[in-house]
């Protein structure tokens, strides 16, 4: 139960990572904002600038080029590549689903995450996995673009 909440949280905080941020005019990340690369259907590799904190909601501003995203539907999942297991995988929905459903989307993909199990879920490690497990946190989501 301990490993569900932690991976919850997590889930939380890269959704937050990966869908929040200001949606004005795009530049450098501001600062207390972290950056994220994606690679986008139709648009290729982009760096979005986020909001930091797990219970941010918003748009993710594109850096380096006008424009930004909006979440429709977002996957996050946490693999073992050690052991080529998913350890946990998780959905998050725009308006409990309904969000935004005559817009059309493009999916965006990006880890943000790549690291021994101990540096990701800390001394408290899912059964079954070692603390030298490699791990994988990946998102895959579904936005609307507005450039």
């Amino acid at each position: 139960m301990r490993v569900r909440l932690l991976t919850l949280v997590v889930v939380v905080a890269a959704v937050a990572s990966v869908l929040t941020g200001s949606a004005v005019a795009s530049g450098p990340a501001a600062p207390g904002k972290q950056v994220i690369d994606l690679n986008c259907a139709g648009i290729g590799p982009v760096t979005v600038s986020v909001q930091r904190g797990q219970n941010s909601k918003g748009a993710g501003q594109l850096v380096d080029m006008k424009g930004h995203g909006i979440p429709v539907t977002v996957i996050f999942t946490v693999t073992d590549t050690t052991k080529s297991t998913v350890i946990d995988s998780e959905t998050q929905l725009s308006g409990g689903g309904n969000g935004h459903p005559n817009q059309a989307t493009i999916e965006c993909t990006g880890v943000i995450f790549q690291g021994s199990a101990s540096d990701f879920f800390g001394p408290q490690l899912p059964p079954g996995v070692a603390s030298t497990d490699q791990i994988s946190a990946s998102v895959d989501a579904f936005v609307i673009l507005k450039l």
